[in-house]
């Protein structure tokens, strides 16, 4: 999917390629993105290549703004039972809360529900993360529980939540908005 988001951002979501490996590698490593993604290990852009090529039915895209990389998104597809899990972040802190992560995450949640014929898209959050709850409660992702001691991080366990989201929800928020 390559796709220029309509709106009043102008932004392109496009296939992820090599050329975007060293700026999520950086983000990646990035301790506030760590701390939101409760990651704990540095990525380097060969351990990142080799992740990217070690699962090709994961659907990753570069969020871009006038060729500047900006984030990423993925959809990790699970065809037996037509759901995909979801991640999305912007990398750079001075392009958060301008609504390209929301435009992005539409873009790629008509994809998921149309061109893939997805059923369920589905997400976690750890709970300190309430800007990224919110954008998902506002596209409609339904909060589904807390899954206790989930992620381990620093030698601690900490709880993180689970979202989804069903085609049918998606159709009835789209005939919603259009009202």
């Amino acid at each position: 999917m390559q796709a220029p988001v309509p709106g009043p951002i102008d932004f392109q979501v496009v296939p992820y390629g090599k050329e975007h490996d060293a700026k999520t590698v950086q983000w990646l490593n990035n301790a506030e993105l760590q701390e939101d993604f409760g990651l704990s290990r540095t990525i380097t852009v060969e351990s990142h290549r080799a992740w990217v090529d070690a699962n090709p039915k994961t659907l990753i895209w570069a969020i871009t703004r006038e060729s500047r990389h900006l984030g990423n998104v993925l959809l990790d597809v699970n065809e037996n039972r037509r759901s995909a899990y979801l991640q999305i972040y912007l990398g750079e802190a001075s392009d958060r809360g301008k609504g390209i992560g929301g435009m992005a995450l539409s873009c790629v949640l008509d994809f998921g529900f149309k061109e893939l014929a997805l059923h369920r898209i589905w997400l976690h959050t750890l709970p300190t993360n309430k800007v990224a709850e919110a954008l998902y409660r506002k596209a409609g992702f339904v909060f589904e529980g807390t899954e206790r001691d989930a992620v381990s991080r620093n030698g601690a366990f900490t709880d993180q939540h689970r979202w989804s989201l069903l085609h049918q929800d998606w159709i009835d928020l789209k005939k919603a908005a259009q009202k």
